[in-house]
């Protein structure tokens, strides 16, 4: 069943993005697959073998897979339905749709291709969901907006969200750190969160890492009765470890100016407390002084003459 199809995925039609392929593993987005069927069928293989159906999540993912299928002039199902002629078009992992590239508005159809012979850069129409139409199906999408939640000395931790369209199917995280050499680790998903959060450890402080992670699943071959790999396009970024001398360095500073100012408290506070008593006295002296000064000053500035007459 499907046997067309399958050497359609030996064959890995590419339509978006890059083309880079290996003995039983393939780097994509999406992928055509060119035999009529219904929507419900084409749905079936692509969860089978691929991820699911073909899920156009901006226009600008629309733009890039309607470049791609220009020169096909045919009909593809993608990943877009609504469950009633009164209901919304969403998408298969239950996002809606957020742009309006309908070729025409049909009120009957419930499936939606994509109409790739059409001159006109409106190409979405609603179909009859049992019509025979080839169809994209969608590859392992990567981890977006990795984040660096922790930076230590000998290890890193990062997290992400997870798309509601991976969060559909089981599939593994490949965490691949690099420096002079390059290390892997495996981490499966499984728990349908719509988070991940791994940290990486044993490693060298002060030290800028690599680190590229990438998703892939593992779908039936029915061609060699073995297994084919599909993996996304890798998110990548740069860490640094924290400098573990230099941070005890700056800790033992603190350490000793605290216990310096601990040590000093002591005399400081009788200090504090004989001056505190001396206030007033000292205080006395000093306005009496000022006086003094200041009489003996206006003396001087009279005249001889003039005391003389007084």
């Amino acid at each position: 069943m499907f046997a067309y199809e399958t050497q359609i995925l030996q064959q890995l039609a590419l339509l978006v993005v890059c083309h880079d392929l290996a003995v039983g593993q393939a780097i994509s987005h999406h992928f055509l697959v060119q035999r009529p069927t219904s929507w419900f069928k084409a749905r079936e293989y692509c969860r089978k073998h691929y991820v699911d159906l073909a899920v156009l999540s901006t226009e600008e993912q629309y733009f890039t897979l309607l470049n791609a299928t220009a020169a096909s002039k045919m009909s593809f199902w993608l990943g877009l339905q609504r469950q009633s002629v009164s209901s919304g078009w969403k998408w298969v992992d239950g996002e809606e749709l957020s742009y309006e590239d309908w070729y025409k508005i049909n009120y009957v159809g419930r499936c939606a291709s994509l109409e790739a012979m059409l001159k006109k850069d409106k190409k979405l129409l609603a179909r009859y969901c049992d019509e025979l139409h080839m169809f994209v199906c969608q590859g392992p999408v990567s981890p977006q907006l990795v984040r660096v939640d922790s930076v230590g000395s000998d290890r890193v931790i990062l997290s992400w969200n997870v798309s509601a369209f991976m969060q559909m199917t089981p599939h593994y995280y490949n965490v691949t750190t690099c420096t002079n050499t390059c290390e892997s680790l495996l981490v499966p998903y499984t728990n349908g969160s719509g988070f991940m959060n791994i940290s990486i450890s044993n490693l060298t402080s002060a030290t800028e890492y690599f680190i590229e992670i990438l998703a892939f699943i593992v779908r039936p071959d029915s061609v060699t009765d073995g297994n084919v790999t599909l993996q996304s396009h890798p998110t990548a970024l740069q860490v640094k470890t924290v400098d573990s001398i230099g941070r005890q360095h700056k800790v033992i500073i603190i350490i000793l100016k605290l216990l310096k100012l601990v040590s000093l408290a002591p005399p400081l506070w009788v200090f504090y407390q004989i001056l505190k008593k001396g206030d007033f006295k000292e205080s006395d002296h000093d306005v009496l002084h000022v006086e003094l000064s200041t009489e003996e000053t206006i003396v001087d500035l009279i005249p001889e003459k003039t005391r003389a007459v007084g």
